[in-house]
């Protein structure tokens, strides 16, 4: 593979040079020229995350996203089906490298430090095989890449490589002003800086163009300093980040015109979470005030991505290439949102993603057609080697999408072994300064911000011994495993949620991602132990999940109405775990009661009376279980202690009537 530096201006001169090359006509029509007859295949690639047809379809209908529906237009759409879990690092290395989050091995937001077992932002080592940009490079072509996920340090290509740190949403930026391995080349770094530094502050005008604040309320969030967690500063520097990853794309892309573009904006998938909420139609949860504020947010950062992506069309008409959009998944707009903020909500980041996202193709060797078509994200690598006249890799899950055609699309090339072909080189970096410290915390706090990470999740310490620590974090095993349950490979998924809960014993979500693992595979009480542990250590809306059980275990009765012992050994488990829930004490004592176990159910509910005198079921309850053993004086007794209560009880009202002699009611 060529590694020759590309001979780039000095830094200093970087957005001067490039503005000049850009307006120079002369330059154009060489570029007009190159794109005919005999010149090599181009691609330009631009990623949104979280984007899907849901939204774009309603914004391009009102007229929002002229750019996008000009590329519609003459080209062609497909629905992109995604993958559990939709977690965009795996995903985005998946429609980097064509493989699965298996091989690929980017499986989580962070990895740790063998040495210090400290959480870091996830990186390129992690990545254990070629992505489509090593390939490429090594086949000749020029390739320039800006941000995609996992990619530092940068890496070494036949063009430039401008890694995920650059223009850092989930990074504190001040930290790129020491950091290392950046850019490759590395002298781009100076001015990367430069563009970050210029673009990262949108004043209150521009950030009031989305957004109904005063300046006042603009002035007071960016003083209180809260980034993603407020809607005005989270707001504002996702519009900056965006704009720092286009004008780096395109001021490069103008100065190297690479065979193979891609370029990555993270913009489109946090807006979501952090605005999300505030966005028509109007949620219950969200006040008035707030909505009129903060509506608009998600809407702007699409228009704002569509006028950056008629900069990218522009290019590719001129230059003669293939402009593909697509997305790691689609997002939650809808009355379907869940109900709270992700930065308040554990876990609900996942719980706004939605499959599937979305992918759009124009140029010349794409068929244009007005029918959308259907892929998955496995599906865009193939497509473009296909479209580059690359060869695929026969492990390779996806292929080509329909719709490839014409006299500009190369001949197909024979299959080889990407990692066998390609030896990926990063930069080398020495240890981690206190900017980097830094930024890694911060990387952390914006992780548990977003909902994608507990705060218990962040403080575990790895439990591994020495001679078995790894960079693999809980959340990486855990990953790989809901990969391979949701493909229903339940028995495959087994040992590595126990790698999981060997990193982190303590784990909520994967002990209950094990249990569910386990009750697939009919071992219920494995997994059943598995969902009282999540439970003991701290598991989101724990009645919640243990309730999803009982249903679980009583739809199961209804077939088999052997697996009722199961319910009930399962309820006792549950009550031995949570001794002071009454709310499962009762459970477990109807369910005796209903089995004809009426002495132990007696006891259950004679101890929630003795908490709660004035528990109307439970005073039924205890008429009922001592009906059941023969004592119909008892059960008047605790009929009329109920009526007390609650007289608006026609049933138990009837039933005392009977109890009564001469059929008399109770006074």
């Amino acid at each position: 593979m060529s590694n020759r530096r590309s001979r780039f201006p000095a830094a200093p001169a970087l957005a001067l040079t490039l503005a000049v090359l850009a307006a120079s006509p002369a330059l154009e029509a060489q570029a007009k020229k190159a794109a005919g007859s005999g010149a090599r295949p181009r691609v330009i690639l631009v990623g949104w995350d979280g984007a899907d047809w849901a939204l774009l379809d309603r914004l391009m209908k009102e007229g929002r996203l002229p750019n996008l529906s000009a590329l519609v237009a003459k080209g062609r759409t497909w629905d992109l089906g995604s993958f559990q879990p939709m977690a965009s690092p795996l995903i985005w290395n998946t429609i980097a490298t064509g493989r699965t989050p298996l091989d690929h091995g980017v499986a989580d937001f962070q990895e740790l430090d063998p040495k210090t077992r400290t959480r870091l932002p996830i990186s390129g080592r992690s990545r254990k095989v070629p992505a489509i940009w090593n390939l490429a490079s090594a086949k000749g072509l020029k390739v320039g890449v800006v941000g995609f996920w996992a990619t530092w340090p940068a890496e070494k290509v036949n063009g430039f490589f401008i890694s995920d740190r650059a223009a850092p949403v989930l990074f504190d930026p001040q930290a790129l002003v020491k950091s290392q391995a950046i850019t490759w080349p590395e002298g781009l770094a100076d001015g990367v800086r430069i563009v970050q530094k210029r673009e990262w502050s949108p004043p209150y005008e521009e950030v009031g163009k989305a957004l109904r604040v005063s300046r006042a309320e603009f002035d007071a969030a960016v003083a209180a300093g809260k980034d993603l967690e407020d809607p005005i500063t989270g707001y504002r520097k996702i519009l900056a980040g965006t704009r720092v990853h286009a004008k780096i794309a395109l001021d490069l892309y103008e100065r190297e015109r690479p065979e193979l573009l891609m370029v990555y904006f993270q913009g489109t998938d946090e807006i979501g979470h952090v605005a999300g909420r505030f966005a028509a139609p109007k949620l219950p949860q969200v006040g008035d005030a707030e909505f009129r504020k903060f509506s608009d947010a998600v809407d702007a950062i699409y228009v704002e991505t569509d006028r950056i992506l008629g900069q990218f069309r522009a290019k590719a008409g001129r230059d003669g290439a293939t402009l593909v959009v697509a997305s790691d998944h689609g997002f939650k707009w809808g009355p379907d949102r869940p109900a709270y903020y992700s930065g308040v909500q554990f876990d609900t980041a996942f719980l706004w993603h939605r499959d599937p996202g979305m992918m759009a193709a124009e140029g010349p060797a794409i068929v244009p057609s007005t029918a959308r078509g259907k892929a998955t994200v496995f599906d865009v690598a193939p497509t473009l080697c296909r479209l580059l006249g690359l060869p695929a890799d026969p492990k390779f899950e996806g292929k080509p999408v329909s719709g490839l055609g014409g006299a500009a699309l190369p001949a197909p090339a024979a299959p080889v072994s990407w990692e066998k072909t390609v030896k990926v080189e990063r930069l080398a970096v020495r240890e981690m300064n206190a900017e980097e410290r830094k930024s890694a915390e911060e990387f952390t706090k914006k992780l548990i911000a977003l909902g994608y990470l507990t705060g218990s999740e962040a403080a575990a310490v790895d439990t591994r011994p020495a001679d078995r620590v790894g960079t693999e974090t809980a959340g990486h095993y855990q990953n790989l495993a809901t990969f391979l349950r949701a493909r229903q490979k339940y028995e495959e998924s087994l040992p590595l949620y126990r790698k999981a809960l060997e990193v982190n014993p303590k784990a909520s979500t994967a002990w209950m991602n094990y249990s569910v693992a386990l009750f697939h595979v009919d071992r219920w009480k494995e997994s059943d132990e598995a969902l009282v542990k999540s439970l003991q250590n701290g598991y989101a809306d724990p009645e919640a999940a243990a309730y999803r059980r009982v249903s679980t275990y009583m739809q199961r009765v209804g077939r088999k109405p052997a697996m009722r012992k199961e319910l009930l050994r399962y309820l006792r488990s549950l009550v031995a775990a949570f001794p002071q829930n009454d709310r499962y004490a009762a459970s477990l004592g109807k369910t005796l009661f209903e089995d004809q176990q009426c002495t132990e159910s007696q006891a259950i509910f004679s101890k929630i009376v003795a908490k709660k005198p004035y528990d109307v079921e439970a005073n039924n309850l205890m008429a009922l279980t001592s009906l059941c053993l023969q004592k119909p004086a008892e059960a008047r007794e605790w009929f009329r202690k109920s009526l007390a209560l609650d007289p608006n009880q026609p049933a138990v009202r009837e039933a005392a009537v009977q109890l009564e002699r001469g059929g008399s009611s109770i006074p």
